[in-house]
C-alpha cells in the first residue's frame, strides 16, 4: 500500500474474467456501500494509468472518506487485465493500525457473503465507527482501573500485615461504593452519557493514583471503594452508550470489543505486576500509570458525541395515567428481575473465581509474581476468542442457547481449574476463559437492549449493583471457607450452581433480542404516533 498526498491508497492489479470484471465494475455491498462517482480526480494515479472505466464513493461504512476506481490495463480474449485504486480513511480513531491491514485484505476484492468475520454482522456507518473506536479507548481505561485492587490487594496486604480473611473483607468493603457508580449512572439519564462518563474517567484517574500514597487498609480499602466505583460507572455507561450508537445487528459485536478493550486494560495491570516483586512497597508503582491516560482522555472527549438517542431525540414519556403505564412498568420489572438475578448469579461466582486467584497461586501453588503474570496471560488471551465468538455468533444466531452454554462450560471448567495441578490447570484455565468470555457480550447487551432511553443507564445501576451483592456473597463464602482451611476447588464446586441456574433462565426464560432495534424492545421509546403501528415486544 503505497502513501499518496491525501490518503492511503490501496493498487491491486490482477487478471480477471469477463464475470469477475462485471463484478468490479458493479456498486459494492459488503464492508462498503458504494454507488458510481461521477467526479473524476486523477491526479494521485501512477503516470500511464488509463482512464478509469468505473469510479464509486461510499454510502454505507464506517469510512470518512473512500473511493475506488477500476482501469482496464490490457483486454484479451478471455481475460482483461485490470487495476482498482482504492483511497480511503476509516472512521475509527487509533485502531487503525489494527484495523486497516483487515480492511485492505477485503477491499481488494467484492465479497459475496456478507462481513467478514472481524466485523460486525451488520454494518457501521462512520458516527457509529468513530464512537465505538473512542469507547474502547475509554474501556482500556477502565480496564485498567477495575483491575488494580485484584491484582495488587495480597502484595499490598503483605506490607500491611493483614491476612486473607482481611482481604476477604476489603474486597467485601469496596464493594460497597457501588452506590457511587449507581448515583453516577442515574446521573446519565438526565444529564447525559457524556458528561457524566467522562467525569467518571478524569475522577477515576485521579483517585487511582492516589492509591500510591496510602498508609494502612484503611486507606488503601478507600481509595480503591472510590477508583473501582468510578470504573464501574464507566463500564456501564459504555455498554448504554454503545447500544444506542450501533446499528442492531451489531450490538453484541459492540459490547464484545468493549470486553476486549477492558481486557486490554486489565492486561497492562498484569503486565505491570512483575514490578511488585522489585521489593515490598513497589506494588504502588502500579497505581502511578492513570495519570498517564488522562491526555487519552482528553483525546476521546473531543471526538466523543452526546449518545443519538439520548440527544437529538428524547424519549417521550406517556403521562402518568396512560393506559400503557401499567404494562411498561410490569415488562420492566420483569425484565430487572431477570437480569437482576442474571448478575447476581454469575457475580457470586466470578468474582471470587477473579479475585483470590493470585492468593491460591501464590499460596497454594507457589507461584512468583512473574509466574502469576505469565499464567493470567496464558488464560486471559485466549479468552478473546471466546468474547468474539460470543459477541459475533449471539448477532447472528441469537443470545440464549450461546449466553446458556458459555455460562455452564465456563463454571465447570473454573472449577477444574481450581483442582488440578501442573498442566491440567493451564489447560481448564484456557477452556473456562473461552467458554465464560463468551457469555460476556450477551450478557452485556441484554443490559443495553432491555430498557428504554430515559431508564436505560439507572437500570443498568442497579443490575451492577445486583451484581455486586453477589460478589460480595461469594467473596464472603469463599474468604471464610479457605480461611478455615477448606479448598478452593471445593468451595467453587459449592457455587457453582449459581452460574448453572442462570444459563437455564437465559435457555428458557429470557427474551431474544438480536436483530431487533431499540425501539422494537421498548415501546415508550417511540412517539406517540408510533406506537400503535408496532407489535408488542416479545
Amino acid at each position: 500500500m503505497a502513501i499518496g498526498a491525501r490518503l492511503p491508497h490501496l493498487t491491486c492489479t490482477e487478471a480477471c474474467s469477463p464475470d469477475e470484471l462485471q463484478r468490479l465494475l458493479r456498486p459494492r455491498s459488503d464492508v462498503v456501500v458504494e454507488e458510481p462517482d461521477l467526479s473524476t480526480p486523477e491526479d494521485a494515479l501512477p503516470p500511464g494509468t488509463p482512464a478509469a472505466e468505473a469510479a464509486f464513493r461510499a454510502v454505507g461504512g464506517p469510512f470518512t472518506q473512500y473511493r475506488r476506481t477500476v482501469h482496464i490495463l490490457e483486454r484479451r480474449d478471455a481475460e482483461c487485465l485490470v487495476r482498482q485504486h482504492i483511497s480511503y480513511r476509516l472512521s475509527v480513531p487509533v485502531w487503525g493500525w489494527f484495523l486497516t491491514p483487515l480492511a485492505n485484505r477485503e477491499l481488494r476484492r467484492p465479497r459475496s457473503d456478507g462481513q467478514p468475520f472481524w466485523a460486525p454482522a451488520e454494518r457501521l456507518d462512520p458516527r457509529s465507527g468513530q464512537v465505538l473506536g473512542v469507547l474502547c479507548l475509554l474501556g482500556v481505561v477502565a480496564g485498567y482501573l477495575g483491575t488494580l485492587l485484584s491484582q495488587t490487594i495480597t502484595f499490598a496486604f503483605d506490607e500491611f500485615d493483614a491476612g486473607l480473611a482481611t482481604q476477604g473483607n476489603t474486597l467485601t468493603a469496596v464493594r460497597v461504593g457501588v452506590l457511587l457508580a449507581l448515583a453516577l449512572v442515574a446521573l446519565a439519564d438526565r444529564r447525559g452519557r457524556r458528561p457524566v462518563l467522562l467525569f467518571a474517567a478524569v475522577a477515576g484517574c485521579l483517585v487511582a493514583t492516589a492509591t500510591a500514597a496510602s498508609t494502612g487498609v484503611w486507606t488503601y480499602g478507600a481509595s480503591q471503594a472510590v477508583s473501582r466505583s468510578l470504573a464501574t460507572a464507566m463500564l456501564v455507561l459504555l455498554v448504554v452508550i454503545a447500544a444506542e450508537e450501533v446499528p442492531a445487528g451489531a450490538r453484541a459485536y459492540a459490547v464484545s470489543v468493549l470486553t476486549l478493550s477492558a481486557g486490554l486494560g486489565s492486561g497492562m495491570v498484569v503486565w505491570l505486576l512483575p514490578l511488585a516483586d522489585l521489593g515490598l512497597r513497589a506494588w504502588r508503582i502500579l497505581f502511578l500509570a492513570p495519570l498517564l491516560a488522562l491526555p487519552l482522555v482528553l483525546f476521546c472527549a473531543r471526538r466523543l458525541p452526546e449518545s443519538r438517542r439520548f440527544a437529538p431525540q428524547p424519549a417521550e414519556t406517556p403521562p402518568s395515567g396512560h393506559p400503557g403505564d401499567a404494562e411498561r412498568r410490569r415488562r420492566r420489572a420483569k425484565r430487572m428481575f431477570l437480569l437482576g438475578c442474571g448478575a447476581l448469579g454469575v457475580s457470586l461466582f466470578a468474582a471470587p473465581a477473579s479475585q483470590f486467584l493470585n492468593e491460591f497461586l501464590r499460596s497454594q501453588r507457589s507461584f512468583s509474581a512473574g509466574n502469576i503474570s505469565v499464567f493470567q496471560l496464558s488464560i486471559n488471551t485466549p479468552a478473546a476468542i471466546g468474547v468474539l465468538i460470543g459477541g459475533r455468533f449471539s448477532d447472528v444466531r441469537g443470545r440464549r442457547r450461546i449466553g446458556a452454554l458459555g455460562l455452564a462450560a465456563g463454571a465447570a471448567f473454573t472449577v477444574f481449574r481450581y483442582v488440578a495441578d501442573g498442566w491440567p490447570m493451564w489447560m481448564w484455565g484456557v477452556l473456562a476463559g473461552i467458554f465464560g468470555a463468551a457469555s460476556v457480550p450477551i450478557m452485556g447487551a441484554f443490559g443495553g437492549e432491555l430498557f428504554g432511553t430515559s431508564k436505560r443507564a439507572g437500570s443498568n445501576g442497579v443490575i451492577t449493583t445486583m451484581g455486586v451483592i453477589g460478589s460480595v456473597i461469594g467473596l464472603q463464602i469463599v474468604g471464610r471457607f479457605t480461611d478455615a482451611g477448606g479448598e478452593f476447588g471445593h468451595v467453587f464446586a459449592m457455587i457453582a450452581g449459581a452460574p448453572l441456574v442462570v444459563a437455564l433462565l437465559i435457555l428458557f426464560v429470557f427474551p431474544e433480542t438480536a436483530w431487533r432495534e431499540l425501539e422494537d424492545l421498548n415501546p415508550e421509546d417511540l412517539k406517540p404516533a408510533d406506537r400503535a403501528a408496532r407489535p408488542p415486544p416479545g
